[in-house]
């Protein structure tokens, strides 16, 4: 019979038999010799059961695993949840209670983060150059370290043996020349801006993608706003928060310290900011007093003027300094929210980095400017609110919160219809203390 399959078929069936790991024979063997201990002729059931182990690419060890043998924390729960004997089979915990799970329980899980990192080099789509794939392959193991497996040795072992492919290649969602949501995401800011800063300013809106993993700049905002909604992201500001703003004043400057001074700039004199664009005036303030002092002061010791405010009413911000924690990379139920948290990580890190002040700065500001008017003109929240303002992380101050608002769009209505001035003093600045005069 192995003589009929002609010279190509044998080699294809040694190759699948080469990938059959001797952890998951030893499995059908023992899964063989139980039923005809007890008297059972069920070879044609376990035919079915190492077809279906190989459609989905692993198999699993007759063993039992505890909660302490691993250390994510969503593998954790799952053992957890699945318990049912008192015994771990790799760290030989013993309980008087149920303690262990059957070890497909995580494999499952991390089968399916491997197989959408991850996949064989033939099912990836990847082209093949004499004999072999275009990319060199990873073993099993690097492909667990990769995606941060940290469990029990033996555990380990025991899971690079239940997979039938030794060869991998990088993927997404299980092709080689695919991009991950995030990097998608990631890729088409890049383009986005250099696009604003280099090639058009006011009508960007017709730019196309140029490649088939990339978003055009109007779909790229309007993902962004999707995942404001979706993380979420919106939040409020409470009536009554105290909220600080500070101008540095120079030796031979007198103005008073009062609420038309230490508010925001006439649009006249208003020039471009971090978020907002020369000639349209934002209002840029701190929810601590030392991230407002440390944002504006120069070198210090040094004289600066600060003010308090506070919010005369509820405001809604993005408040993209309450992003979550991300979800278990094996936590496949939670794959979505876990691609847009990485990008937004991503996006807030580039949008509060510290710029250099060189006469440029207007350039390289101008990504973050397009992306706040985006969220005041344009950005509706899904109950349809209108966006206030933002609070993003201070690229000076470590775990300081800045907060700018935004135009209220209102006729006559200024920034104190949302802010009240309360007091202001001068502050003599020297880190990490400060004191008042």
């Amino acid at each position: 019979m192995f003589c009929a399959l002609g010279e190509e078929g044998q080699q294809a069936f040694r190759r699948k038999l080469a990938q059959i790991p001797l952890l998951c024979i030893s499995y059908f063997i023992r899964r063989n010799n139980d039923c005809a201990l007890r008297g059972l002729d069920n070879m044609g059931g376990i035919k079915a059961e190492m077809i279906e182990a190989e459609e989905r690419g692993w198999y699993a060890p007759d063993t039992y695993v505890c909660a302490d043998c691993v250390e994510d924390v969503f593998l954790k729960s799952l053992i957890e949840n699945s318990s049912e004997v008192s015994t771990c089979d790799y760290c030989g915990r013993k309980s008087d209670e149920a303690i262990a799970a059957t070890t497909e329980v995580i494999i499952k899980a991390i089968a399916d983060t491997a197989y959408y990192y991850f996949n064989e080099p033939t099912n990836s789509g990847m082209p093949w150059n004499e004999g072999a794939p275009v990319i060199d392959t990873i073993d099993t193991g690097d492909v667990l370290e990769s995606i941060g497996l940290d469990c029990h040795d033996g555990l380990r072992e025991d899971i690079v043996a239940a997979f039938c492919n030794w060869g991998w290649v990088r993927t997404a969602g299980g092709h080689w020349s695919s991009l991950h949501p995030h990097e998608i995401m990631s890729v088409s800011w890049i383009r986005f801006t250099h696009a604003v800063k280099h090639e058009t300013r006011y009508f960007f809106t017709n730019l196309k993608s140029e490649e088939p993993d990339e978003y055009s700049p109007t779909t790229l905002l309007k993902k962004i706003g999707e995942l404001v909604d979706e993380l979420p992201l919106i939040s409020r500001l409470p009536e009554g928060m105290r909220l600080y703003r500070v101008r540095e004043r120079r030796n031979d400057e007198s103005w008073e310290i009062n609420a038309k001074e230490m508010g925001a700039p006439p649009c006249r004199k208003a020039g471009a900011g971090r978020m907002n664009p020369a000639g349209i005036s934002y209002l840029y303030l701190a929810q601590e007093l030392e991230t407002a002092v440390t944002e504006v002061s120069s070198e210090p010791p040094c004289q600066a003027a600060f003010a308090e405010f506070l919010v005369r009413r509820e405001l809604t911000v993005i408040d993209l300094c309450q992003i979550n924690s991300l979800p278990s990379i094996f936590d496949n139920d939670c794959r979505d929210e876990r691609e847009g948290l990485l990008f937004i990580a991503d996006f807030v890190e580039k949008i509060s980095e510290p710029v250099t002040k060189d006469g440029r700065e207007h350039i390289d500001y101008i990504p973050s400017q397009v992306v706040s008017e985006f969220f005041s003109q344009i950005f509706r929240s899904a109950n349809g609110e209108r966006i206030h303002g933002m609070v993003y992380p201070s690229a000076v101050h470590q775990g300081g919160r800045n907060v700018v608002l935004f135009p209220t769009g209102e006729l006559h209505a200024g920034f104190d219809s949302l802010v009240e001035y309360q007091s202001g003093k001068l502050v003599d600045y020297a880190p990490p203390l400060y004191s008042m005069v």
